[in-house]
């Protein structure tokens, strides 16, 4: 078997992958959370695992990391401990941690926690995604980044110190240690949770046999937690392998809370991805089972050696509203529920301020209570009934009653609709009707909402993922729509070549009549592929109106 054809073989095995996964995270009817391990920070930050901190600090402590593993008879949390205690002369003498102590001497109370401020201080040093790390200097790993952060989940959560998740989500509100967690007003959505501390704040860090010890004490009040997330969402653990005893130990504690008859339910949602090194490893996605807290139960095993195509798969999921925004309702819903003004019977219709970097076009209104009929008919003007199917249908040219390009544009999508910015939705047939769209393709925008113009000038691109398999199987094999419609790839690859196809092989009444002919398939409309879908047709949408543009101006 030649190279090239071994990559194909890989290439389709990965895209094989990312469809069945896509379509068993959407089937689960909410959005992921990445439960993430020390394995990442190497990965993109080059950081040391646990075993390496230990082995720097016992160096420069001047013992033999080897002879404390040897005397705590190979357990970690033991040998932290006794490092500790021998770095704990150097940190309060040594020259080298003089400003460390400046900063950190009045909470340092033991033995531990020199090496505590030492370990956060040389993470924080080292943890940016900057010139010199891996994830920025090795091309295909900032790819891997770039597209990471893009992905669309819930929260996360991570037994990392280092500050990787919150550079991929800046927007997340994070929770660090197990007491903020447990004593907070977590809303569970657009949150990251740092279980096992976060170098930000040293003596969070769980690092020794004491802090494991008191960590394993109130596990179970964590893993009560935790389950609330267990329970609505698929869960995707990566960057741990599946012999990490601490982690086990959180899986064990959250089986033995949701009992032997519904761990099956819970198996399914759990998805564990290991690393294989071998550059030539072809992924592998497997059902198989394990056992934790006395428990056997099914769990979705991968494996693989780029993480491109599941990064590629969680960007392309979708979500109605802006994580942030979602998560700012439900506190205030929350807030509202729990902390009632006794003096009222009923909650006046309620606008929510949102404090979020994409949330300038959003408006959210809700009201609590027994309204009367101006209240009703107040809020009849918001929103409406519009669906994101009466404009696509329009679009395609299918709807029999037509729609207000001025209204949809200033008021129906940003406020009935309400895309987000990952969203698909046709707007260039609007704009050309109000004669938006200049001759040479540029468009006015002025007195629009900005939802608008994000909607316009967003890319249709396909994935990594298909545009290499397109390259190597569909270019110049097949030009048109109808070409691909009818070969006997899967239905998301004939939507991503729809994508992909050279224009100047067809036209866009050719690409309009499958579309028309896909968007009445339930296979086309499936939650799995109505993505790729609405894609093909803000593609169709916006090569519409600009031809249209374009044509009217040479007439004139």
């Amino acid at each position: 078997m030649t190279s090239g054809q071994s990559d194909g073989d890989r290439q389709d095995i990965e895209d094989t992958a990312a469809t069945g996964l896509q379509a068993s995270l959407v089937s689960h009817g909410a959005l992921p959370y990445l439960f993430m391990g020390s394995g990442l920070s190497r990965r993109y930050l080059g950081l040391p695992d646990w075993d390496g901190l230990l082995r720097h600090f016992a160096s420069e402590a001047g013992v033999d990391f080897n002879y404390h593993l040897a005397s705590a008879n190979g357990d970690l949390p033991s040998a932290a401990t006794s490092i500790a205690r021998a770095f704990h002369e150097r940190w309060w003498k040594a020259p080298a941690y003089e400003s460390q102590r400046e900063a950190n001497a009045e909470i340092v109370k033991d033995e531990e926690g020199g090496l505590k401020v030492a370990i956060a201080s040389h993470i924080r040093a080292n943890d940016a995604l900057v010139d010199g790390v891996p994830g920025v200097d090795d091309q295909s790993l900032a790819d891997e980044i770039a597209r990471l952060r893009t992905a669309v989940v819930d929260g996360v959560i991570t037994t990392n110190y280092d500050s990787l998740t919150d550079q991929l989500f800046p927007s997340f509100q994070a929770y660090v240690g197990q007491d903020e967690l447990m004593m907070s007003d977590a809303q569970f959505i657009a949150e990251t949770y740092k279980i096992h501390g976060a170098a930000t704040q040293p003596l969070s860090l769980i690092l020794t046999k004491g802090d494991y010890e008191r960590f394993s004490n109130r596990n179970h009040y964590l893993a009560a937690k935790l389950l609330t997330i267990f329970a609505e969402h698929p869960v995707i653990f990566v960057g741990y392998s599946l012999s990490d005893e601490y982690l086990n130990e959180i899986l064990g504690n959250i089986a033995t809370a949701v009992g032997p008859d519904r761990l099956g339910e819970l198996g399914r949602r759990i998805y564990f991805v290991e690393w294989n090194e071998d550059n030539g490893f072809k992924t592998v996605v497997e059902q198989t089972s394990i056992e934790r807290g006395g428990f056997r139960f099914p769990i979705t095993r991968i494996e693989t050696h780029s993480f491109m195509w599941l990064w590629d798969v969680l960007s392309r999921l979708e979500r109605p509203f802006p994580a942030a925004i979602l998560r700012e309702l439900r506190k205030h819903v929350f807030d509202l529920v729990t902390h009632p003004e006794p003096s009222q019977n009923r909650e006046v219709v309620r606008a929510i301020p949102i404090d979020a970097d994409d949330a300038d076009e959003y408006r959210v209104v809700f009201g609590v209570g027994a309204f009367s009929e101006k209240d009703l008919q107040n809020l009849s003007t918001i929103g409406r009934s519009l669906r994101r199917e009466d404009v696509e249908s329009d679009a395609l040219g299918i709807r029999k009653r037509g729609l207000d390009a001025e209204n949809l544009l200033t008021s129906g999508i940003p406020d009935g609709i309400r895309p987000s910015t990952t969203s698909y939705v046709p707007v260039h047939k609007y704009l050309h009707e109000l004669e938006r769209i200049a001759p040479n393709g540029s468009i006015d925008f002025a007195g629009l909402p900005g939802v608008i113009r994000k909607l316009a000038e967003r890319q249709v691109l396909a994935s990594a993922q298909s545009t290499a398999r397109f390259d190597r199987e569909v270019s110049g094999v097949l030009r048109t729509p109808r070409e691909v419609v009818d070969s006997e790839y899967p239905m998301y690859f004939k939507l991503e070549c729809l994508v992909l196809l050279d224009p100047n092989d067809y036209s866009e009444a050719d690409l309009r009549e499958v579309l028309v002919e896909l968007y009445e398939s339930p296979e086309a409309r499936s939650q799995s592929n109505i993505a790729f879908l609405r894609r093909a047709i803000c593609l169709y949408d916006r090569r519409t109106a600009l031809a249209l543009a374009s044509v009217e101006n040479s007439r004139t």
